[in-house]
């Protein structure tokens, strides 16, 4: 569900040990493989989602190589039905949220360079290669431009 309410661009409020709150947007909550911005005593409090991001029409992919298991690529799309913009969220096949945006769904090779450019390393464990996870990550960005530019 995270990799959702980052696409629709939702922000946590986070509430550190001394009472006080702050807010991140949920992209940016995620630093690492297992790693966020919380320090000890923090407590991730709320996640709310602008109306806005829920407008958005979406499109999903997943993989993974055991149906309970980590995943070896998310990726969710997003289309905004007022403007035309067009938004992609990677995650898992990288080891912290990738999110890219246009103006409008890119053609297949703008979001393949758009891709390559933002993406320098994809992750590797038990759950994929780099390789494969560079693959699944591809195809399902292709399907999801696909998808959301009506083609």
């Amino acid at each position: 569900m995270i990799s959702l309410s980052a696409a629709l661009e939702g922000i946590c409020i986070i509430r550190h040990a001394d009472r006080c709150e702050s807010s991140v947007p949920i992209g940016g909550f995620c630093t690492g493989n297992h790693q966020d911005v919380l320090q000890p005593g923090d407590l991730l409090r709320n996640i709310t989602l602008p109306a806005a991001g829920l407008r958005r029409v979406t499109a999903f992919r997943r993989s993974s190589l055991t149906h309970l298991g980590r995943s070896t690529a998310l990726l969710v799309g997003t289309l905004d039905p007022n403007d035309g913009g067009f938004a992609l969220m990677v995650s898992a096949s990288t080891d912290r949220f990738v999110r890219i945006s246009f103006d409008r769904v890119p053609d297949r090779q703008a979001l393949r360079d758009r891709l390559s450019l933002e993406i320098r390393i994809f992750f590797d464990d038990a759950h994929g290669s780099p390789d494969y996870r560079e693959h699944m990550t591809y195809h399902f960005a292709e399907q999801i431009q696909r998808e959301l530019g009506g083609q």
